[in-house]
């Protein structure tokens, strides 16, 4: 006996059963064979199928869906009896997917060697006695299908039963087999309030909700149940049908497409001569003898392993991109290694002078695909792959599907609302998460399992939001992955439409290379977009033209920024603690830069110290073997890079660096089996390399203790390169650097305040929103900033566009009655007074807001709707009187603060500070450590259990016009001021800080608004 019909929770939210439980159930009933038939799409199939063969059950690949036949609807099951069938299937879910319907013959056309199982009951047939139809139907299928049966489904219900036998009675007159199909929707009976969750989800209902299409008892059944409830031929259907399922999955693999070369020479000779001719324009053709060797065994390894066409391909979409005025970053992860990538412009690191090394990127004795990632702009990236879709041809290109999962707080609220419980609750619960799953949280989070026990609702709850946790729930894109093939993908995988342009696979990454399907990494980097925003202001403003590759790398300005940790909006290097260490660093040398990226990450922090200690005083350096010093000279006597590693097993263990890099994965992923064996190659090098053995064995464990930490140096100088773009220009055009990083971050609150304080800081004014004078974006005028009118909250692009373009408004009365009049509504008008947007018109705020009800009643009266618009007859009344009103400077910033989500002329905290001895700004708080006081706003705090006693303890972040801080409120003084604390509280805080960005709190002393 076989389940033939059975869907995971792949069929997004109509089965809560995963790819495992299928299988693994399936196995332990002692079935030796296995289906799935997800609905409509094939998400599954790769992980189904590899998944079924580990185990050593037998995958029966298929689908499920339906087509129209004389205006009614039919439902199918269809298994792949081979690998052309399993092709048909493709290509039937690309086409579901796409949101194709099929007539039952076009649905026939495409499954041809498929086997065929109607799922219909034919019910109204049955019951208002129209077999005559029903015989027809079948007929018809049959002679549509070499292979077609009749489902005999859900015996175990009586009336079902009665109209299955009726129905095998007219299929057996057509000669038509019947097979047992016990459609399986979830794993055990008690799942199906499972899936009623799932659906409600779906339907954004609850359980109760009587519509809801879901089915009992439509779970695994064992052999001797099924044997109960089918007849003993329909049973023997199903093992019949497995066994002519016998798909081999030995479809012609993808390759690349061959790329067409515009000399139409061999693509091996293309490529030697774009490699050198490049080569040449780098070195200003004066080649050293290293490059042109180094070149020509990049050149013999990437020919020799069949790569010529991968690096033209991204040679000319990167080479298309430039050529359009499209920043492409210079390079990323281990590609910046490759001398070939460098002479191509697919990378702008010289790996040569910078000790990069090709093997790192692609190494000739383990065969994988190379990888090279290409960064773009975010707002133009899309160019990129319309290019290279556009090339090679829109069924040849695809990005890769992701699956969006619920999380832990995602499931526990879904199911909250599914379950009608009190959402008060939910949000309590979920406020005790961090980043764990719900199991973990219980087990380990004991506020968040004080909550659930609390009560059964809670508890029920918890349950049920801990089997759907991990369940996908919709589709989305890989970040960056998209795959190009030499012939249509859907012949190897099926696809899927995100939108009207936009297609995906429908097998996630992790299964693609198997296939044959190479990823290819298109990134959007928001920071490469605001280096070309600022290059191009700066063209076209001051007609000085840039070249973002060619910067020296020696700017003394540049050099003071990093010194100073003013990396605000730098790439990279934004976090307190990067620019804590920019400053201790005085980084001097564009090495300095790449060092930080790589030193400052979770494990390689705790170098640090030994490192700063180290470049402060050379003397202190102590090399186990002379030889190591030109290795690590520049990071100062530790290893940083994983390519130190590999030098040192090359010079010092007499290592191939092929071999270096099997070494250095190894080590970094703690292959012990694999270690051993290295550490006596290395040793006995070295010993032949007249290095001792116990010196020998020193040094292979330094590499073995660095080697967990080491980062790829390739990456820290790529991206350095764009971290010193950034300061490059934040140092030397701080006006457009700000301009567009303000555009950057329009919708965000706080990166908008930071930076406004900023340009403040530096004596870089900015300007109120104007409705005379804004435009989109920030614009510059007068050495400042114009804010746009889309700052304030409320005002998006609909107000912007009412706004009447081209005909400045007079005066204050003017506006009122023209925009009113342009469906620009009150509200709308009362926070452009708040913003400042009306300043120029010589009011007040605060006059403004009294007069604008009766201005908007005049306004009403002096318009008139017609067919060719609204006219204005002023003469009808005389315009209102305003009369001025007194304005308060404290109320002024809080509509200020109301409008933009922060305050923009003057913070209430400046005049509190101003008022209060010793209180110094947040800013230069985090530089300072010891006993200091504080006065802020509270903005965030969440509560905390302290491990030892389960106290309740309080952090708190504190705002002021220059920064944000962390402070940790202790239990005792949260017991004594826990009912002061609030969001929009004012405070004075004296504390002990001896951490860069948080501290202590010893007293506290509240407020209070005047």
């Amino acid at each position: 006996m076989v389940h033939l019909h059975a869907r995971s929770y792949y069929s997004l939210l109509q089965s809560p059963m995963s790819i495992r439980s299928l299988v693994d159930t399936s196995k332990s009933m002692g079935l030796e064979h296995v289906a799935l038939t997800d609905w409509k799409s094939m998400y599954g199939t790769m992980a189904f199928w590899s998944y079924a063969q580990k185990q050593q059950i037998h995958p029966i690949l298929g689908l499920e869906g339906d087509c129209i036949y004389h205006e009614q609807t039919f439902s199918f099951v269809f298994l792949a009896k081979n690998d052309t069938a399993l092709q048909q299937l493709y290509h039937v879910s690309t086409q579901w997917m796409h949101d194709k319907e099929f007539t039952l013959d076009e649905l026939a056309h495409q499954t041809s060697a498929c086997i065929v199982i109607s799922t219909d009951s034919f019910e109204q047939w049955i019951n208002h006695k129209e077999t005559d139809v029903l015989i027809e139907h079948l007929s018809h299928c049959k002679s549509l299908w070499t292979d077609f049966y009749v489902g005999m489904a859900m015996n175990d219900s009586v009336y079902r039963k009665e109209i299955n036998e009726k129905v095998k009675a007219c299929a057996q007159k057509q000669a038509i087999s019947t097979v047992a199909l016990s459609c399986i929707y979830y794993q055990k009976p008690e799942d199906v309030k499972l899936l009623r969750i799932l659906r409600a989800i779906a339907k954004q209902t609850t359980i109760q909700d009587q519509t809801l299409d879901v089915q009992n008892d439509r779970f695994i059944r064992p052999a001797w149940e099924m044997k109960k409830l089918y007849d003993p031929s329909d049973l023997e259907m199903t093992d019949y049908i497995a066994s002519q399922c016998n798909v081999q999955m030995a479809m012609k693999k993808s390759h690349l497409p061959q790329f067409e070369n515009k000399l139409h020479i061999d693509n091996t000779d293309y490529l030697i001569k774009l490699a050198k001719a490049g080569l040449s324009k780098r070195m200003n053709h004066k080649v050293p003898t290293t490059y042109v060797k180094r070149l020509e065994y990049e050149l013999s390894v990437i020919i020799k392993m069949g790569f010529t066409n991968y690096f033209l391909i991204v040679w000319d979409f990167i080479r298309y991109a430039r050529s359009q005025n499209i920043y492409v970053g210079p390079g990323r992860g281990s590609a910046a290694g490759s001398l070939v990538a460098y002479c191509l412009g697919i990378t702008h690191i010289d790996p040569i002078k910078n000790h990069l090394l090709f093997e790192r990127f692609l190494n000739p004795e383990r065969i994988s695909m190379p990888d090279i990632d290409t960064d773009f702009p975010d707002d133009r990236r899309d160019e990129v792959i319309e290019y290279v879709r556009q090339k090679y041809g829109d069924a040849h290109v695809a990005h890769i599907v992701a699956f969006n999962t619920m999380k832990a707080k995602a499931a526990l609220r879904d199911v909250a609302r599914v379950l009608n419980y009190p959402i008060r609750k939910v949000d309590t619960i979920a406020k005790t998460l961090n980043r764990e799953t719900l199991l973990e949280a219980y087990q380990n989070n004991r506020a968040f399992r004080r909550l659930i026990d609390q009560d059964k609702d809670s508890q029920e709850l918890y349950d049920w939001a801990a089997k759907i946790e991990g369940t996908p729930r919709h589709i989305s894109l890989h970040a960056a992955g998209i795959v190009i093939s030499n012939q249509p993908i859907e012949k190897i995988c099926p696809l899927v439409a995100v939108d009207e342009t936009v297609q995906a696979t429908q097998f996630p990454m992790e299964y693609l290379e198997d296939l044959g399907l190479i990823k290819m990494d298109f990134l959007s980097i928001r920071n490469l977009t605001t280096i070309a925003s600022i290059v191009s202001s700066m063209e076209r403003n001051q007609h000085r033209k840039i070249d973002i590759l060619k910067l020296p790398l020696n700017d003394a300005k540049t050099y003071q920024l990093f010194s100073k940790g003013d990396t605000m909006g730098v790439f990279q290097l934004e976090s307190e603690g990067i620019r804590k260490l920019l400053i201790q660093m005085q980084p001097k040398r564009f090495e300095d830069i790449a060092a930080v990226l790589a030193l400052y990450r979770p494990g390689p922090m705790q170098n640090i110290s030994i490192y700063l200690e180290n470049r402060k005083d050379p003397r202190k350096i102590h090399y186990l073997d002379p030889r190591l010093e030109p290795i690590l000279k520049d990071t100062y006597g530790i290893i940083v890079y994983q390519e130190q590693i590999m030098q040192i097993a090359q010079t010092i263990g007499g290592f191939r660096l092929a071999e270096a890099d099997n070494l250095r994965k190894a080590m970094g992923k703690k292959k012990m089996d694999l270690m051993v064996s290295y550490r006596q190659q290395f040793i006995e090098g070295a010993i032949r390399n007249q290095c001792s053995k116990k010196v020998a064995e020193e040094i292979f464990d330094l590499m073995e203790r660095f080697a967990e930490y080491g980062f790829n140096k390739c990456h820290s100088y790529a991206y350095g390169m764009v971290a010193y773009q950034m300061a490059y220009l934040k140092a030397n055009a701080p006006l457009y650097f700000y301009q567009s990083i303000l555009n950057s971050v329009i919708g965000s609150e706080t990166k908008t305040s930071m930076y406004i304080y900023e340009c403040q800081r530096r004596h870089i004014s900015i300007l109120y929103p104007d409705v005379n004078a804004s435009k989109n974006g920030y614009t510059i005028e007068n050495k400042g900033l114009h804010m746009p009118l889309d700052v304030m909250k409320g005002i998006g692009k609909l107000v912007q566009q009412q706004l009447e373009p081209g005909k400045p408004y007079k005066d204050y009365i003017d506006f009122v009655v023209r925009a009113s009049a342009h469906k620009v509504n009150e509200s709308n008008m009362r926070i452009l007074i708040d913003g400042g947007a009306l300043d120029g018109f010589g009011l007040n705020r605060q006059t403004m807001q009294e007069a604008l009800s009766d201005v908007l009643q005049y306004a009403s009266i002096v318009q008139t709707e017609t067919k060719e618009g609204v006219l204005f007859n002023y003469d009808i009344v005389s315009p209102p009187r305003i009369l001025p009103m007194k304005e308060d400077q404290l109320t002024r910033s809080k509509k200020e603060k109301n409008v933009y989500g922060f305050y923009l002329t003057e913070h209430p905290i400046v005049r509190l500070r101003q008022q209060m001895r010793n209180c110094i700004p947040i800013q230069q708080a985090l530089q300072t450590m010891g006993y200091i006081t504080v006065v802020g706003q509270i903005t965030r705090y969440h509560l905390h259990r302290t491990k030892k006693t389960q106290a309740m303890m309080c952090f708190i972040t504190l705002e002021d016009e220059t920064a944000q801080m962390d402070l940790a409120i202790m239990p005792r003084m949260y017991e004594s001021e826990k009912e002061n604390i609030q969001v929009g509280a004012f405070v004075k805080i004296n504390g002990k800080k001896d951490r860069a960005d948080s501290m202590i709190a010893n007293s506290m002393t509240w407020i209070k608004e005047k």
